[in-house]
C-alpha cells in the first residue's frame, strides 16, 4: 500500500511547489488541504502535471471555529504530515495581528498535543520560518534559542515553534521542523520580488523598491527546497530541526540587476524608491552544515540558473495574468 502524504496548506505556492515535485519525484497517495481555491496555482503550474487528479483534496479553514483538523487527519489516516499552513503576509500581520496568531499558531495548538493518537503518523514536519531569528550577522545553527522575532508574523511562528519544543523530544510525537530561506520558481504569487520584477520588466511599469535594496536574503530555488523536504520525509530523524539555504547571499540590488541584466533592461526604467517597511530584517544567515550531513543535501541551483528558469516560466505566462497591486513582500 502507498504512503500517505497530506500537505497542510497545499494552497501555497510551498505547498503546491512540493505537490507538484512528489507527483513526479515519488510514489505517494498525496493529500492536501486548502483555504481559498481561487488562490491555489494551479493553472499556473500544477493542473498541467499530468498526475494532478491523484490528489485528494479537503477545504480547511484553519480561523474557523467549526472546523476541526483532527478530524480530517482522522479520516486521511495519513503517514507524513508537511504543514505549510499559515498566513505570511507580513506587512499585513502589523495591522491584524489577533489574525495571525489565531491561524499560525491557536489553530495548531490542538493539532500538535494529539499527534501521538494518530497511530499511522510517521513524521509530521512543521515549515519554520528564519524570521524567528531576526537579523544576525552570524550563521544561526538549527538548533538555536537565540530568537528576536521582530514582526507580528514571525512571533506567530515562533509561538508555534515554541510550542512543538514541549513535544519534540519525545519521538511518539513524530515531530520534526524545517526551515527554509527565501523560496522561489514557478507558480510563485506575483506580489513576491521575483515574479514582480518579472511582470514589471515586461509591462514596461516602475517597481517599487523598499529603501536602499542592501538588506541580504538567501535565495533557493524550488527544487532545491522540495529536494531537501523529501530527503527529510525519507531519512529525517524524529526530533530534529533541518536548515535549507543556497550557498551564497544576496541583496535585494543583486537580484534586481541580476533580472535587469537577463532581461536586457534598465534600472531608470525600472526602478521607484519607496519607504521601507516597518520591521524588515537586515540579514538572515542559515547555518546548514547539519542539514547537509545528516541528509546529504545541497543546493544545487545558483541564482542566475534559477532565474533563468523564474523567468522563462513567467515570460510565457505573463500575458494571462492580471496585477494591481503596487506593493510587494520580500521577507
Amino acid at each position: 500500500m502507498k504512503n500517505k502524504v497530506l500537505i497542510l496548506g497545499i494552497s501555497s505556492f510551498a505547498g503546491a511547489s512540493f505537490a507538484n515535485y512528489l507527483l513526479n519525484n515519488s510514489n505517494f497517495k498525496i493529500y492536501g488541504t486548502f483555504n481559498k481555491k481561487r488562490k491555489l496555482p494551479f493553472k499556473l503550474f500544477l493542473e498541467k502535471n499530468k498526475k494532478f487528479n491523484q490528489i485528494v483534496f479537503s477545504k480547511l479553514n484553519l480561523n474557523s471555529k467549526k472546523v476541526d483538523l483532527n478530524e480530517i487527519i482522522s479520516k486521511i489516516k495519513p503517514n507524513f504530515i508537511i504543514d505549510f499552513a499559515s498566513v505570511c503576509m507580513v506587512n499585513e500581520s502589523w495591522s491584524n495581528p489577533e489574525y495571525y496568531f489565531d491561524v499560525n499558531f491557536n489553530s495548531k495548538i490542538k493539532l500538535i498535543k494529539n499527534l501521538y493518537k494518530q497511530k499511522k503518523l510517521k513524521k509530521y514536519i512543521y515549515i519554520g520560518t528564519p524570521e524567528i531569528f531576526g537579523s544576525s550577522d552570524k550563521a544561526i545553527l538549527e538548533n538555536s534559542t537565540n530568537f528576536n522575532p521582530s514582526t507580528p508574523y514571525a512571533s506567530s511562528k515562533l509561538s508555534t515553534e515554541i510550542f512543538l519544543n514541549n513535544f519534540i523530544k519525545n519521538p511518539k510525537y513524530k515531530i520534526i521542523i524545517a526551515r527554509f530561506s527565501n523560496f522561489y520558481g514557478r507558480g510563485q504569487p506575483m506580489h513576491r520580488l521575483i515574479p514582480k520584477l518579472i511582470y514589471c520588466i515586461n509591462k514596461k511599469i516602475k517597481f517599487p523598491l523598499e529603501g536602499t535594496g542592501n538588506t541580504k536574503r538567501n535565495f533557493i530555488f524550488e527544487d532545491d527546497f522540495n529536494a531537501g523536504l523529501l530527503k527529510i520525509i525519507k531519512v529525517g530523524k524524529i526530533g530534529e530541526k533541518f536548515h535549507f539555504s543556497g550557498n551564497k547571499y544576496h541583496t535585494i540590488k543583486d537580484v534586481i540587476q541580476k533580472i535587469i541584466k537577463i532581461k536586457n533592461y534598465s534600472w531608470s526604467k525600472l526602478i521607484i524608491r519607496r519607504p521601507d517597511r516597518k520591521g524588515k530584517d537586515k540579514n538572515y544567515y542559515l547555518n546548514c552544515k547539519k542539514t547537509q550531513r545528516q541528509l546529504k543535501w545541497n543546493s544545487k541551483t545558483n541564482l542566475e540558473n534559477g532565474l533563468k528558469k523564474t523567468i522563462n516560466y513567467y515570460d510565457s505566462i505573463i500575458k494571462k495574468v492580471k496585477f494591481k497591486d503596487t506593493t510587494f513582500d520580500i521577507k
